[in-house]
């Protein structure tokens, strides 16, 4: 179901609940209104012919009077009835058989001897509005009441009624109408802006991810600048994926020519060349299995730092992992790892976690051993998370490189043979999670890479 149909559904139910509320307000009023005019004139009717009663000897007479009758003329389709009862319930005149007055008036019409009352009832097949009123008379036998009734058949009422709520529902049932009308264009008009939008992106070019620009309602406003910014984090994935697809086919190009040349010339060459030339390829193909490592590591941390991955775990143990599993490279080198802490729970990615220290690991393995070749890993706690570092004793890097050797592929001055990726993945996972990273110099020569981070995630 679209979402003008949707809202113009909603809005008709809304407005036909609320004619209905009318539509019985208007009745309940129609009816009382209606009542209230013929009333009068049943009071009225009845107080003529009580007027003409009159004793005589000790005999009660009336004498009817033809404008008693008359005055309920106005509706000619109606039939009128009468009575007059004297105090022992006898009918004077009129119809004998009305309800509540034999043997005697009814309890309603004693409610109000003074005025008349009213109430309704089924008289020869037809609902009757009767008016009663009471006159008290003296006589032989003492004072007492004669009670005058006049009913009248309900059609003129009923129409009478039928007329006001006619009246009164029919130009709501018409400004409800137009209502709809103006509300159905009205939900035309406001999600115009979001049609606006749906043709700028259909003739957009695929590649075209520039921020909707379009001028729309506040209530569209937040779809909008999550739209832009979903596109504008799509737009960095690619520039990323554009970016590390031409950094990876510039890196592996010279050693993959390398190679081939390489193997050519030990196809033409002798037993001694061929030596030679294998272990120039071994090397190569070394650093070209280093070089797609790197790049499979990089192409890792991009895509799980934007996916914001995050788990419980123990940083200690973390570490303590990735130092057993580098062990085989190590050689002649000391690697090691030391701790002020028994445990570190820490909240994050620990796949980050390990690419960096890996790669800090593999970069001060490959540049940094000195005399001693001693590569030391420290965790320490330190206000609202942990103090991690990596030293080694090589030759360090000058104050000039520290901030450039960061960006991706760079080297330093004694790592000609890398692929400069190891600083930069280890940053982007450290900042990922919130955390630092600084090049230092480490007491008594050698780098001191050191990364602060939080306990928790956010």
């Amino acid at each position: 179901m679209s979402l003008r149909l949707r809202l113009a559904l909603m809005t008709a139910a809304l407005f036909a609940l609320g004619m209905v509320a009318l539509y019985l307000a208007a009745r309940s009023y129609a009816l009382v209104a209606a009542d209230r005019s013929y009333d009068r004139l049943l009071a009225g009717s009845a107080l003529s012919i009580a007027e003409t009663i009159s004793v005589s000897r000790g005999q009660v007479s009336v004498d009817i009077p033809y404008a008693a009758l008359d005055m309920l003329s106005a509706a000619p389709d109606d039939r009128v009835f009468y009575s007059v009862t004297r105090p022992d319930g006898r009918v004077i005149t009129g119809y004998q058989d009305i309800p509540g007055l034999s043997p005697a008036p009814g309890p309603r019409a004693r409610m109000n001897a003074a005025g008349p009352s009213f109430f309704d009832a089924q008289y020869r097949g037809e609902n009757v509005r009767f008016a009663v009123l009471g006159r008290q008379i003296a006589s032989a036998g003492g004072p007492g009441w004669v009670w005058v009734q006049v009913g009248q058949t309900r059609l003129a009422r009923e129409s009478l009624q039928q007329e006001l709520v006619l009246r009164a529902v029919a130009p709501i049932i018409l400004m409800t109408v137009l209502a709809l009308a103006l509300v159905w264009f009205g939900i035309s008009g406001a999600l115009r802006p979001l049609r606006q939008i749906g043709h700028e992106l259909e003739r957009r070019e695929p590649r075209d991810l520039r921020p909707l620009t379009a001028p729309v309602p506040s209530e569209i406003a937040p779809m909008i600048r999550s739209m832009n910014g979903f596109m504008h984090r799509l737009q960095g994935n690619i520039d990323r994926l554009q970016t590390f697809i031409a950094d990876a086919a510039h890196q592996m190009r010279t050693p993959l020519a390398a190679l081939l040349a390489q193997a050519q010339v030990g196809r033409d060459g002798n037993a001694e060349e061929l030596r030679d030339t294998l272990e120039r390829i071994e090397r190569n193909a070394s650093r070209l299995t280093r070089l797609v490592n790197q790049l499979l590591s990089d192409a890792a941390v991009q895509y799980r730092a934007n996916s914001g991955r995050s788990e419980r775990f123990d940083l200690l143990e973390t570490l303590q992992g990735i130092v057993r599993g580098a062990v085989p490279q190590v050689g002649d080198s000391d690697l090691r790892l030391k701790s002020s802490i028994q445990a570190a729970p820490f909240t994050g990615d620990p796949v980050l976690i390990g690419e960096a220290v890996k790669n800090l690991i593999d970069n001060a393995l490959r540049h940094g051993p000195g005399a001693d070749g001693e590569v030391l890993i420290r965790l320490d706690a330190i206000d609202a998370g942990y103090l991690l570092a990596v030293e080694d004793r090589g030759p360090g890097i000058s104050d000039a490189l520290k901030p450039e050797v960061f960006a991706r592929f760079a080297r330093g001055p004694s790592g000609a043979t890398g692929a400069g990726l190891g600083l930069s993945i280890a940053k982007e996972a450290i900042e990922c999670h919130g955390g630092s990273i600084a090049l230092l110099d480490r007491p008594g020569g050698g780098l001191r890479v050191e990364m602060q981070l939080p306990a928790v995630w956010t």
